[in-house]
């Protein structure tokens, strides 16, 4: 059903034009009557029609004048001037205001037929196309808030991958690539407290996002344990050290905003302002290792308050390389010792909790686990969190190591053995053909000399020989099949010269292939 407003001074016209539209099109519109262009504007704030016919010469506000007024408030609503000859000009100034099209008084059944028709037809497109833009929206608003979820999961577990961050942070319209994480640590210090924050878990996320995304205008990370990560653009009038205070106060706001509202202990860990994805993923790192006990005095704590005033000893990024660059080696003793190194340096740092202590050295194993695209980090965090003492925790982390070297062993033999078989599978269906070494290569996208190297390690002999093999077999059954002559049986193996194929055969089995089918013809019983 669609509305049309009739604007005409003369009540005979509007009260005609109705009547002829109600027969031409029954059970399509809903009237209104507007008698000058006062009218017809009041009525089209408040109704919205869908169509007017407008008459261009009434009494008061003339009928374009009308036209410039409701196409300002109403510019989707389709106008149809009617005029008289003597007013055609006037029409023509109405077609360039927006007027959709025009009739002749008085107007002809076809001529109002064809034109409604016309409208009736734009209508039902733009709402067609509005209401697929709505279902769009309304996808993209559920889509959303899974997009951020995946990003700062990305950037937690430190799976940064360039193409899926950026494509992301495109669909969610971020315009930086500058910030800090803010990592919210509530207490589980006592049975009873962690009780608690399991039944108000969900209440708590909502109302800490609802607080902090609108002032702060961060990422919020999903709920992982007992911590929840926020990531924080940099804002670049404001100075380091000024950003740094700012967001220690906010750290400040967000502990108190819990305990009062919650009645839940939480401490906060803030990582240092860094560049790139790669940078801001990093600082939550660092926002994971400064995140306080529930003893300490100190509730919100940055990284860069804590490395500078306490003395606390820094891992290097050459010290990280190293380690990663073993673990990429599948080199377990030396990854064991350097990570033994580097656990003794935190460990021996000023004296803190154990809690902080762990939280550096799982910040350590996620930008391992980032490194070799593991997608282990969360069960890492969930697994490690849970050890309560240094000894059982070093423990657990070093086998996390090994289970991560092994794992990276399964996983290129499989890959080897994936693309091997691909390899046998297509020499066993190309070897009667020309085939090349090179070829079967370029088939599994291996170079040809790390294919050969593999090849040979894997299938105890060359590709060459492989191949002399698998044709040498098959001349022999078709030879003691004795329907083929030998001429033949060389093309159908892959030889395209019969004295080469006799040469290559003698030397496969010590015989020619004409002595080798009169052996056959004697050993057989008939």
């Amino acid at each position: 059903m669609f509305s049309l407003l009739i604007a005409d001074d003369e009540a005979l016209e509007r009260e005609g034009l109705e009547l002829m539209i109600r027969h031409l099109l029954p059970d399509t519109f809903t009237f209104l009557h507007a008698e000058n262009g006062r009218r017809a504007i009041q009525l089209t704030e408040e109704e919205r029609p869908d169509i007017i016919f407008m008459d261009i010469k009434m009494p008061g506000i003339q009928g374009l004048e009308a036209v410039r007024q409701i196409k300002a408030t109403n510019p989707l609503t389709k106008i149809v001037m009617i005029t008289a000859h003597d007013y055609f000009s006037y029409a023509k100034e109405g077609l360039v205001l927006g007027v959709r099209n025009y009739l002749l008084k008085p107007a002809r059944r076809e001529e109002v037929m064809d034109v409604l028709q016309l409208l009736i037809a734009e209508k039902e497109e733009e709402r067609r196309l509005r209401n697929d833009q709505l279902e769009l929206q309304e996808r993209l608003s559920q889509l959303l808030p899974l997009a951020e979820n995946e990003l700062a999961l990305l950037l937690m577990l430190e799976s940064v991958q360039e193409v899926e961050l950026e494509q992301l942070a495109g669909l969610l319209n971020l315009q930086w690539n500058r910030g800090y994480a803010m990592v919210l640590s509530f207490s589980k210090h006592s049975r009873k407290e962690w009780e608690e924050f399991q039944l108000a878990k969900r209440g708590v996320y909502e109302a800490v996002k609802q607080f902090a995304k609108p002032n702060l205008a961060c990422i919020t990370g999903p709920m992982i344990g007992y911590q929840m990560a926020l990531f924080i653009p940099f804002f670049p009038e404001r100075s380091g050290y000024s950003q740094r205070v700012i967001s220690l106060d906010w750290g400040e706001r967000l502990r108190s905003f819990v305990e009062e509202r919650f009645k839940l202990s939480l401490s906060v860990g803030i990582g240092s302002i860094r560049e790139g994805w790669d940078g801001i993923s990093r600082s939550y790192r660092e926002a994971v290792r400064v995140c306080a006990d529930d003893n300490d005095i100190i509730c919100v704590r940055h990284y860069e308050d804590i490395t500078q005033s306490s003395g606390q000893k820094i891992i290097s990024l050459d010290d990280e390389k190293k380690l990663m660059d073993a673990l990429l080696r599948h080199d377990k003793q030396e990854t064991a010792e350097r990570f033994g190194m580097l656990y003794e340096l935190l460990e021996q740092s000023e004296p803190r909790p154990f809690a902080t202590l762990r939280g550096e050295v799982i910040g350590l194993l996620l930008f391992l686990c980032r490194g070799i695209q593991s997608g282990e980090g969360g069960e890492l965090v969930s697994s490690l969190n849970a050890l309560e003492d240094s000894v059982s925790f070093r423990r657990g982390a070093q086998a996390w190591l090994d289970s991560l070297i092994d794992g990276l062993q399964e996983k290129r033999e499989r890959s080897r053995s994936h693309v091997l078989q691909r390899a046998l599978l297509y020499i066993g269906q190309n070897y009667k053909e020309e085939i090349s070494m090179e070829q079967t290569a370029e088939y599994v996208n291996l170079s040809p000399h790390y294919f050969s190297k593999l090849f040979k390690q894997h299938a105890d002999e060359n590709f060459i020989d492989y191949v002399t093999r698998l044709r040498m077999n098959e001349a022999k059954l078709l030879i003691m099949e004795e329907r083929l002559s030998l001429k033949e049986i060389c093309y159908e193996v892959g030889y395209k010269d019969p004295n080469y194929f006799s040469r290559v055969f003698k030397k496969a089995t010590g015989i020619t292939p004409s002595e080798y089918r009169q052996q056959m013809d004697k050993q057989s019983p008939c």
